[in-house]
């Protein structure tokens, strides 16, 4: 079968959209492979409704075929599209039902981290920091160093969530091997984290918005919005209160666009 895209949740999963192409004579349902490209192209025009109906279709698809690596793709990027969309429950519930049949198809825990990627954002979402971080530790078990560095990046976020330092360096150290441009923006997201534990406001503050910069550059709206409010933290820490305002005001504007879409 022909591997299809695969894409990733917010900043920390930018990067894993290929997939590998198939060999000549490689069997494929094209009924699946429609949706999946339809889904794929309205996704990364930033109309997740719309792939979220067709990454169910193709899921369902899967099914019918008794394909498991379509069912694994479908249902990894049905579950990132309900995360986007802040559906936490429905997430889940896609990734219980693909880890179950991927399960009974005979795909291990390794194969199966990324899934445990996205459940640890859907944590991260949620505020269960214990949660998040317990499961991107699951997720540093793959064998495609992609999703170990990106585990490595969501569990230190959740780290410096719950102020646990020792995570968060933890974290930093391993992101700090890695020469892919993403990996080094996500280093810098936990380097200003790490300046707020340490109250170094201004170096914070200035840091944030040069990502904020870096972010809407690359066209990553999501992660933009994180450096966005830790900007707000690192004003109010300096007592810069209307200056944490305007930007919150910028955050407001921004999630409210994106809950239309």
């Amino acid at each position: 079968m022909k591997f299809r895209q695969i894409i990733m949740p917010l900043s920390l999963f930018a990067g894993l959209l290929g997939g590998c192409s198939s060999g000549p004579g490689e069997w494929e349902d094209q009924r699946y492979a429609v949706r999946m490209e339809a889904a794929d192209s309205v996704f990364n025009l930033g109309y997740i409704r719309q792939a979220q109906q067709h990454y169910a279709e193709a899921l369902d698809r899967a099914f019918l075929t008794d394909d498991s690596q379509g069912i694994h793709d479908a249902g990894f990027n049905l579950a990132t599209s309900d995360l986007r969309l802040k559906d936490y429950k429905a997430s889940l519930v896609t990734l219980r039902r693909v880890s179950d049949a991927l399960t009974v198809r005979g795909w291990t825990e390794v194969q199966q981290a990324d899934l445990h990627l996205v459940r640890a954002s859907v944590f991260d979402g949620q505020g269960q920091w214990q949660d998040a971080a317990a499961e991107a530790r699951l997720a540093r078990n793959s064998l495609d160093e992609r999703i170990r560095f990106r585990a490595y990046a969501l569990g230190g976020l959740a780290s410096a969530a719950m102020s646990d330092r020792a995570g968060l360096d933890e974290a930093i150290t391993y992101l700090t091997s890695s020469k892919d441009k993403k990996d080094q923006t996500d280093l810098k997201e936990l380097l200003i984290w790490r300046m707020i534990m340490n109250q170094n406001w201004q170096l914070a503050a200035d840091g944030a918005e040069s990502l904020v910069k870096a972010q809407r550059e690359e066209t990553d709206y999501e992660a933009m919005r994180r450096a966005l409010r830790l900007e707000v933290r690192a004003l109010q820490g300096m007592g810069q209160e209307q200056a944490a305002e305007n930007v919150m005001r910028r955050l407001r504007d921004s999630d409210r666009e994106q809950a239309k879409q």
